[in-house]
């Protein structure tokens, strides 16, 4: 029988969650665990970067080898990697890091969101954060603290309490308690974690029992947000936006010329991260003001596109429901920095071909669709139909 790898986490007290076998012949973990872990009789192999010469060294091991993680290997952890092995696996997890840095502030976290930055994408790190109100994020090297506080405050977020928990269960742990301008402009030791917290949310309760939660909406009435002489897009063209867009949890979207904000918020009840960019100050306190009226988060740029688009993340999708003479400059800029998808909102035809074109041009493939809308109204006995201004809706997806 082939001899298994023993996968053994340990927790933020620094502890091993079960001894080492004494028959190890090897024994794989970061340095600073084989450092306080490894016996001496065992060949010792450190994991750094390459996993891919990692996972030949346990494969050419032929008795057991034991696997020093951090906290829950298969979550965030190594253990995804470790089942590409032809070896029997044991798995033996201790408490997770994040578990440990909510422990650290006496705070439950059952209703947390948790995301990784460590490695990987930072976007859904940021969308996250955007939108929720308890989240916390596995950073790395690249994507420290300080440049995810930098970040969300370059899109506009909200305050927000941090706590950052670093090399928990060593001798040299701090735990810092900051808010986001402050762990924007410092350094902090590694490896942490990063717990974001909206200082005004109420205690949502736990998340995990889904049909407890209350039905996701969009299309919502105009007159359920505030705005100003009828500059809001309307359900149905908001509703076909959303569908193009694709928000949901982990996606970042930009909403540009929000006006109202009613794309941003229906966005960020979908879960998205969403930015909303205006150049005019009333409109961003209306889309403050819904967000707030409608129970979501989102950030709020105050400045004209595209130039008040350089310092943003760039996005998944991006909504253009407003750009006047910079509308040519502005999809220029989407379609060099959003990833898949970008929606743009149009009230004359001329504008469709230079649109389309300017897509095409990029690479993108354009579509669009004529969006017209009437509503039955009482006329004596029965109804008639009243209609609203159709909207032209222009698509660009990249290949």
């Amino acid at each position: 029988m082939t001899a298994p790898v023993i996968v053994i986490g340990i927790g933020p007290d620094g502890r091993p969650s079960r001894p080492i076998p004494r028959d190890a012949e090897a024994v794989a973990g970061g340095k600073r665990h084989l450092a306080a872990h490894a016996p001496a009789t065992a060949q010792a192999i450190p994991i750094a970067g390459d996993l891919d010469s990692v996972l030949e060294r346990i494969a050419a091991v032929t008795g057991p080898v034991a696997v020093l993680a951090s906290g829950d290997p298969g979550w965030f952890g190594i253990l995804r990697r470790l089942a590409e092995l032809d070896r029997p696996l044991e798995v033996h997890p201790a408490a997770s890091s994040v578990s440990g840095a909510f422990a650290r502030i006496g705070t439950t976290w059952e209703d947390a969101q948790v995301v990784s930055a460590h490695g990987r994408d930072p976007r859904p790190a940021l969308a996250t954060a955007l939108a929720g109100a308890k989240v916390a994020v596995l950073t790395d090297a690249a994507d420290t603290p300080s440049a995810i506080a930098q970040a969300l405050l370059d899109s506009g977020c909200g305050p927000r309490a941090v706590t950052v928990a670093a090399r928990l269960g060593h001798d040299d742990e701090t735990v810092v308690h900051c808010d986001l301008p402050e762990a924007a402009g410092r350094e902090f030791p590694d490896p942490n974690v990063m717990l974001i917290l909206d200082p005004t949310a109420a205690g949502a309760g736990p998340t995990i029992l889904a049909h407890n939660r209350p039905a996701a909406v969009w299309g919502r009435p105009v007159e359920d947000f505030e705005h100003r002489d009828g500059q809001i897009t309307k359900p149905a063209v908001r509703a076909a936006a959303l569908a193009a867009l694709g928000p949901g949890p982990g996606r970042l979207i930009w909403d540009v010329g929000c006006g109202s904000g009613s794309v941003a918020a229906e966005a960020a009840g979908l879960g998205a991260g969403v930015i909303a960019v205006d150049a005019d100050a009333a409109q961003i306190e209306r889309s403050r003001a819904n967000a707030e009226s409608h129970g979501v988060r989102f950030g709020l740029v105050h400045g004209r596109a595209p130039a008040a688009l350089a310092p943003l993340p760039d996005p998944d999708a991006v909504f253009i429901g407003g750009g006047g003479p910079d509308l040519e400059a502005i999809i220029d800029a989407a379609t060099v920095r959003c990833r898949d998808r970008i929606v743009v909102a149009l009230a004359t035809i001329e504008r469709v071909g230079p649109v389309m074109n300017r897509l095409e041009a990029a690479g993108w493939t354009a579509t669009g669709q004529l969006i017209e809308v009437a509503d039955l109204v009482p006329l004596g006995g029965g109804h008639r139909l009243d209609p609203r201004n159709p909207v032209l809706l222009v698509q660009g997806v990249r290949p």
